[in-house]
């Protein structure tokens, strides 16, 4: 349980660095110090940030909609990254940068990529981690006959 404590808490912190890149910079270089002392830069753009945030937040994201979807299918959902919708990235006091409101759209899947829904998944970050605020259900989609038998309940 520590453990995850504390990988929760540095997935966190490293969650609200790259907000804060994202929200702050558009490039910058980054020096990197391989084992032999030979300093390499490279050059990291927005796409770079955007994919490792997305990267970060995708277990929280996973864990968010399997906990939704247990009630209502035996086979719970995936969610394609690069389907990612950022809806707003907000500070919570403007005075500090370590407080974060993040709003994100998914679309979650079974089999070849049917669409199960939309969702909304409101995470509060900061310093002490990750945190789901609020998951919207906000609109459902059939599945075809073939996948009938995954509902145990209809969706709201």
């Amino acid at each position: 349980m520590r453990k995850r404590i504390i990988f929760a808490s540095i997935m966190g912190i490293l969650l609200l660095v790259l907000i804060i890149s994202l929200v702050s910079y558009n490039n910058i270089k980054v020096h990197i110090t391989s084992n032999n002392n030979q300093n390499n830069s490279i050059g990291l753009d927005s796409q770079v940030y955007y994919n490792l945030f997305i990267t970060m937040l995708y277990p929280y994201v996973e864990e968010a909609v399997g906990n939704y979807y247990d009630d209502y299918m035996t086979l719970l959902p995936n969610e394609a990254p690069y389907s990612y919708n950022f809806i707003s990235i907000k500070k919570m006091v403007p005075e500090l940068n370590y407080s974060y409101i993040v709003e994100l759209e998914i679309h979650p899947y079974v089999g070849p990529h049917l669409s199960v829904g939309r969702d909304r998944i409101t995470f509060k970050i900061d310093l002490k981690g990750v945190k789901v605020e609020k998951f919207e259900h906000i609109e459902s989609h059939i599945l075809p006959p073939h996948y009938q038998n995954i509902i145990i309940k209809e969706l709201p």
